[in-house]
């Protein structure tokens, strides 16, 4: 019941994740330390493998391919393709182009880039690096595009050992370099993922040849050479990751996707990973609900494109609007339970499931169970220390079910989350109940009797078979379940599960119809934890 008819709710949303599998070119800011990471020769049998690799580092590199060998690995040039690297041609079958005619050399090119774009199912022009670094003004004239070189040389061919790889990139690269290394070797693929790993601990993000390029202010010339593009104080920003906007109006969800000047998004609506054959966004449009939209931004899909951008839209069975919980999250009908019964709430549609839990929210939450009653008057010292959230806060101070505000934002531990359910609900001890855990010794004295009641009762379960994991922590989506367990134990006390809530509004505001029967006085309470015991 979030949204009724006419009802008008805008946000933006900001989701600027890259996913593990979108290993696309990063938006850092102005004044990185850029490189470029290249191989040449391939694709060949390891080629998948470094795909795979590079995926898990977030991290885009060039690939100069032969097109005799993109013939037989159509589908690794594909791959490489959508997933954001950049490829380039090194001829189709590796000569020396300083040996050959004017007609030779573009037949050599022709026949790539033909290959080359039947394999990637849209039309490019593809940088050239001609075989063994050989050219003259004949092979730039002929070529009809940049033609890169490098300015670091691994020697991979040479030496097929890994460490000498690892050694080259660790003591040659410079801010601005272009790697050499070939993907045809299995010591150069370790070498260079060792090394790749080496740059980014040294603060260098890896881009292709042509982010490399527009990014230090140089624009590649057809027929112009480039070695490297050093650093000479001007670095632009990288691409950044499109900007979701969804807008309510009377009733309809509108979308609109903002990215940075002069660049093309590309976007899906059904949480598939968007590539270059997606619809590309022309102004906003309407989103059917329980959609996912995710979407890039490039400059050139060629190796230009930006991180993934996603957001989601959850309309609940219970009537509730989520921009961050999906239908099949584990968490979805439990928080969609507890945000209908008005114990949780969502900001313009985000519940932030993975958010910490704090004492602030767990008083929050537990104010909401108790019927929110009106908060009795208490000194001035302990009214600034509830601050914002002061009824509340004001209220669980009252009755010592927190004894202490100063770290009100801190995130709860598990075991402090026990003892304030404890304290708020009651219930008796069960030492028993610890004995199934190998870390049960590491309960706090102060907290095994809240500990062990909980996990008695079912409330607080083992992180693992046989590990409770005291001192962890729980974030917003877990206590969404926590709350439902709870409700279920003190049904007896409170006289309805939250699955019998009534919603009633009032003014404007959703609020459990909670028949609470339970005594909230003072003397009903265990006896207070001091304010110095680290479970406050």
């Amino acid at each position: 019941m979030m949204m009724k008819k006419g009802m008008l709710l805008f946000w933006t949303l900001l989701l600027w994740a890259a996913l593990a599998a979108a290993a696309w070119a990063d938006d850092s800011a102005v004044g990185g330390k850029l490189v470029a990471v290249t191989f040449d020769d391939g694709p060949g049998q390891y080629t998948n493998g470094l795909l795979d690799e590079l995926a898990k580092r977030d991290v885009v590199v060039t690939f100069f391919v032969q097109g005799c060998n993109a013939e037989r690995y159509g589908g690794v040039i594909k791959k490489a393709y959508e997933a954001g690297h950049q490829i380039a041609s090194h001829t189709y079958n590796h000569p020396n182009l300083v040996k050959l005619s004017t007609e030779e050399v573009q037949k050599q090119l022709s026949r790539t880039r033909d290959i080359l774009n039947q394999a990637i199912g849209v039309e490019n022009n593809y940088m050239l690096r001609p075989p063994y670094g050989s050219y003259n003004a004949a092979v730039l004239a002929a070529s009809g595009t940049p033609v890169i070189l490098w300015s670091v040389d691994t020697l991979d061919w040479k030496t097929r050992r890994a460490d000498a790889v690892y050694q080259h990139i660790v003591n040659d690269t410079r801010d601005g370099s272009i790697i050499l290394m070939h993907d045809l070797y299995p010591t150069t693929v370790e070498g260079a993922l060792r090394g790749i790993d080496y740059l980014r601990e040294q603060g260098y993000e890896l881009v292709t040849v042509s982010e490399l390029l527009r990014r230090r202010g140089v624009t590649p010339a057809d027929g112009s050479r480039y070695s490297n593009a050093y650093n000479q104080g001007k670095t632009l920003p990288g691409i950044a990751a499109p900007r979701i906007a969804v807008e309510y109006q009377a009733g309809r969800p509108i979308v609109s996707i903002a990215a940075d000047e002069g660049a093309q998004i590309y976007y899906t609506l059904d949480g598939s990973r968007p590539d270059g054959q997606s619809q590309v966004y022309n102004g906003p449009f309407e989103l059917a609900e329980n959609a996912t939209v995710r979407a890039f931004a490039a400059f050139n899909l060629n190796g230009g494109r930006s991180r993934l951008a996603e957001a989601s839209l959850y309309h609940s069975p219970r009537g509730n609007l989520f921009t961050d919980i999906k239908p099949a999250s584990w968490c979805a009908e439990d928080v969609d339970q507890v945000v209908a019964a008005g114990l949780m709430t969502t900001e313009q549609g985000r519940f932030r499931p993975d958010d910490l839990l704090t004492r602030r929210d767990l008083a929050t939450v537990l104010y909401r169970l108790a019927g929110s009653p009106p908060p009795e008057e208490q000194p001035p010292s302990k009214a600034a220390q509830a601050g914002a959230d002061s009824a509340a806060v004001g209220w669980a101070l009252q009755q010592q079910i927190l004894t202490d505000a100063t770290e009100l934002d801190k995130p709860l531990t598990r075991e402090q989350l026990a003892v304030i359910l404890h304290r708020f609900g009651g219930g008796q001890a069960a030492p028993e109940a610890l004995r199934q855990f190998a870390d049960a010794g590491r309960v706090s004295p102060y907290a095994r009797e809240g500990v062990s009641w909980a996990v008695a009762e079912g409330i607080l379960t083992g992180v693992a078979a046989d590990m409770l994991e005291p001192a962890g922590a729980t974030t917003r989506a877990e206590l969404a379940t926590i709350v439902l367990r709870c409700q279920a134990v003190w049904a007896g006390s409170f006289g309805q599960t939250v699955h019998e809530i009534d919603l009633q509004q009032k003014g404007g505001h959703l609020m459990p119809a909670l028949l609470c029967t339970w005594d909230f006085g003072k003397d009903n309470w265990a006896t207070p934890i001091s304010g110095d015991n680290p479970g406050r």
